[in-house]
């Protein structure tokens, strides 16, 4: 969650769809998205959830990659919601996480401790292995590996973008 602003500029950009919450703040993030032409979906966990699940499946079959922020809009930081299962499982298309970190960065006072990283500064981008979902897959037995691989790709960004 904490680098959902910054997945803009990751080797996955368009065409995307993103899922942002119904919350003030997330009206903050699909403003900031539709700024960069990026399509958004309004729901989350805790507000219009199977709606905007369904709007999102509807998305990936006419060809458009789907951006989840897997820890919900809410949090617990880091702790992912079981939202991108159902959808790896409805749609077919596999999971492919990934991390961003920059070595110079503001973090604010949000629940997620949101990255802005300062101009200039040393950044990397992490993706992990794309995580095929089967149909009858248990939900939590994903969910959490999921969570392992993403809480992984983010422990191994950071190290690598301060290294020297």
């Amino acid at each position: 969650h904490e680098h959902l602003l910054l997945m803009l500029h990751s080797k996955f950009r368009r065409p995307i769809t993103v899922m942002s919450s119904k919350s003030r703040d997330g009206q903050y993030i699909a403003q900031s998205f539709q700024f960069f032409k990026v399509e958004v979906v309004r729901g989350s966990s805790s507000r219009g959830a199977s709606g905007a699940l369904r709007a999102l499946i509807r998305k990936a079959r006419d060809g458009r990659n789907i951006v989840f922020t897997p820890d919900g809009p809410k949090g617990p930081r880091r702790i992912a919601k079981d939202g991108v299962v159902y959808a790896a499982q409805a749609t077919g298309l596999p999971i492919v996480p990934m991390a961003f970190a920059a070595r110079r960065v503001k973090r604010l006072g949000s629940w997620d401790r949101m990255v802005v990283p300062y101009p200039f500064s040393r950044s990397v981008f992490v993706y992990g292995e794309p995580l095929e979902v089967p149909r009858k897959a248990d939900i939590d037995e994903w969910r959490m590996k999921v969570e392992a691989t993403m809480n992984a790709l983010a422990d191994e960004a950071e190290r690598l973008v301060n290294e020297r």
